[in-house]
């Protein structure tokens, strides 16, 4: 680091004050051996110039006063402008961007004025300087005058030793390439990075053709963009290509490619650095196959699926057909996996998935939807078809599953079937279909479990003979016949349950509670949802005020349906509630899950920061389900993030999850936000989590559901 010096108030390059310091690598290096700094970097012929973003000088060596004729005490502190040809301005400045964006090194020739009034045409080597937390803070220049040139040999006098070593010796492959008359496209020198990358030696690539190493099908690419750099449409460019190796496969890079132009402007050669990202690419084919893969069983997940089934219904409205759609339901997992452990439910479900993918056709897709539940797509099948299927898989999974469970029990399925065609896919969605196969799957739990039933009317209506769910649901929202239960979600750090997410509840005619799976496909059908939202938001802020009251701070989160999202009288019952009661708005919690947001991102946004504004939180559920919350992310204010169950189920194990869900806390994290693991079902979980820094647990493990009796006094 350099001692700041003063600025002598009568030179032209005189007005601004020093107020930053360059930190070179290679004088700090020698300081720490007991040299110093400033005499290494003082006893170099070439000028070495710093600069801070705003284009200040903050370093200027003694070749840089012989090349310009500048002392120091004049140039520091100075505009950068001052010694830069108006003419060459522009392309100073893209040089400059250049560096900052790409943080990578480059040279180029142009015009410098001097003290003298004389002009005189340099070769620069241009790189970015990075402070100590790594941003980019400024550029320093390496410049030497050109005083001959060899158009042709592909190495010019004016690059120096300097610049001739760090060719040689740069971490990534690096090349010369010809753009003149006669040589376009010719390699003329490398370095050994490139051989490494390319598996060639220098002899062979140089003076042949750039087309030696790029691989056939990107080829024609590479020529468009090498054009379009040598007219001067592009400055530079940045792509992805694949090279390829002598003994045949391919490698992918990053290609940062520049042109080297001499002081008239005229194109010179081609710099090409090529960085090895075979690494990154593999990975990002891992991630894209995760996106749409479950990682137990290797099927389709629920997004995948569900892209698969949007298809088949395009392709049914346009060309015509149709096809049946299976929902499979493995009968009483809870109970294995509490009785046999987590592990033999694994083997459970791996057993479900090859006895039911052996009988399939190569055409038939299937998923693992959930924890326990499957869905096949049944292309060009009738409802009766898929019936006779389904009951063939009912015997398969029975007698065929080889996981051996001590009590005797054997493996069995709940199987719901649901048909579609050119005329009902016009006004059914993917979702909407599966929804119909999960209310079948349901009525054959009702009926029993290891049967078969195919959905109707009276299944999307009727939980019994009389009275349909749109009856039932109605009433309960008129006469507030549902019931509240809540589940604590519990601050890991501070081990203390930090909020309650409310659930609801449907009494059934003999006492029992109805889960929400079995009404509000109905309920969103209907329309009904909307209401249901409004009660259960509106006893939320009831709740908060109430224990308020008694002196106990509570903060409730509720879970929105995607119709509610958007929701304008929703919006006005919370401002005219809050208001009401007084109550903190930040005790409510609203969620909308990655579904809600596939409907319209745009009424999303709108809808979150409207809540944001009110003072009211937002969590984004269900995240990580497709991977492409990460686009909401960006576009709707939230505070939580709730991560995924299916991340976070077999999270000790499973390295696949392990990274996953230290990515989504590293996200959050920079943002500024929190993070809650859902699904959360033993000892070993909460280690994981607390180890990894996720903020909050939700799970059965850290506790199950309960009446609001049990959790406040109400």
């Amino acid at each position: 680091m350099f001692a700041s010096r003063l600025v002598a108030q009568d030179s032209p390059l005189s007005g601004r004050r020093r107020i930053s310091l360059l930190k070179v690598r290679s004088a700090s290096r020698e300081a720490k051996r007991g040299l110093d700094a400033s005499a290494i970097l003082e006893s170099l012929d070439d000028a070495v110039i710093a600069r801070r973003l705003d284009g200040v000088i903050s370093t200027w060596n003694a070749g840089a006063e012989r090349l310009y004729g500048y002392p120091e005490g004049e140039a520091i502190g100075a505009p950068y402008e001052a010694i830069v040809s108006k003419v060459r301005w522009g392309r100073e400045m893209e040089m400059v961007n250049w560096a900052v964006r790409a943080e990578l090194s480059d040279t180029y020739e142009t015009e410098r004025l001097c003290k003298d009034g004389t002009v005189k045409s340099v070769s620069v080597q241009i790189s970015p300087i990075k402070d100590a937390e790594g941003a980019v803070s400024g550029v320093a220049t390496i410049e030497r005058e050109v005083r001959e040139r060899r158009p042709g040999t592909g190495w010019s006098p004016e690059l120096g030793e300097y610049l001739r070593s760090a060719f040689e010796h740069a971490p990534i492959g690096v090349a010369l390439v010809g753009i003149f008359h006669g040589s376009e496209g010719n390699v003329l020198r490398v370095n050994r990075a490139l051989c490494e990358l390319t598996g060639r030696s220098a002899t062979e690539l140089e003076h042949a053709n750039v087309s030696l190493i790029v691989h056939p099908d990107d080829v024609q690419e590479d020529r468009a963009m090498a054009t379009r750099l040598a007219s001067g449409e592009l400055a530079g460019f940045q792509f992805e290509q694949r090279l390829l190796h002598a003994d045949g496969h391919s490698v992918w890079v990053m290609v940062n490619a520049s042109i080297v132009r001499d002081g008239a402007g005229n194109a010179l050669y081609c710099i090409r650095q090529m960085q090895d990202i075979e690494e990154r690419k593999r990975f990002e084919v891992e991630l894209g196959y995760l996106v749409e893969h479950d990682p137990l069983t290797g099927l389709l997940n629920r997004r995948g699926f569900i892209r698969e089934v949007t298809q088949a219904m395009a392709y049914a409205r346009r060309y015509g057909g149709g096809g049946a759609m299976l929902f499979l339901d493995v009968d009483d997992l809870k109970y294995v996996n509490d009785t046999h452990g987590h592990v033999t439910g694994d083997e459970v479900i791996n057993e479900v998935a090859r006895v039911v993918l052996h009988r399939l056709r190569e055409t038939d897709v299937f998923a693992r939807i959930g924890g326990d539940e499957f869905a096949v797509l049944l292309p060009h099948t009738s409802a009766s078809e898929a019936e006779i299927l389904g009951a063939s898989l009912l015997d398969a999974v029975r007698e065929g599953c080889e996981v051996t469970l001590r009590d005797g029990r054997r493996v069995t399925v709940s199987i719901g079937i649901t048909a579609y065609t050119d005329d009902s896919s016009t006004n059914l969605s993917a979702e909407e279909l599966l929804i119909d196969a999960d209310m079948a799957m349901y009525a054959a739990k009702d009926a029993g479990k290891g049967r078969v039933s195919v959905a109707s009317l009276a299944i999307r209506e009727r939980p019994r003979p009389g009275v349909t769910w749109v009856d039932r649901i109605r009433r309960a929202t008129a006469d507030a016949g549902f019931e509240l239960h809540c589940q604590p979600i519990v601050d890991l750090a501070a081990d203390r349950v930090a909020q309650w997410e409310l659930l609801l509840r449907l009494p059934g005619d003999r006492g029992e509670l109805i889960l929400p799976a079995q009404f509000l496909c109905t309920a969103e059908r209907s329309g009904l949802i909307l209401a249901i939202d409004r009660w259960v938001v509106s006893e939320a802020i009831r709740l908060i005020a109430e224990q308020r009251q008694a002196g106990r701070d509570v903060q409730l989160s509720v879970n929105l349906a995607g119709r509610s999202v958007g929701d304008r009288e929703l919006l006005r019952l919370i401002e005219r509630r809050v208001g009401e009661t007084g109550i903190d708005p930040a005790s409510l919690v609203l969620e909308v899950s990655e579904t809600a947001a596939i409907a319209s991102i745009d009424r999303a946004r709108t809808f979150a920061t409207r809540l944001s504004a009110i003072g009211c939180l937002i969590a984004l559920d269900d995240f990580g389900a497709g991977f492409g919350s990460f686009y909401y992310v960006k576009h709707i204010p939230f505070d939580f993030v709730k991560i995924d169950g299916e991340f976070i189920r077999n999270l000790p194990s499973s390295p696949t999850d392990q990274t996953i869900v230290d990515s989504v806390v590293d996200m959050s994290r920079g943002l500024g936000k929190s993070t809650i693991a859902e699904f959360v079902g033993d000892r070993e979980t909460v280690v994981e989590l607390k180890q990894r820094g996720v903020d909050y647990a939700q799970g059965y493990y850290v506790g199950r559901p309960v009446p609001l009796a049990e959790a406040f006094s109400v």
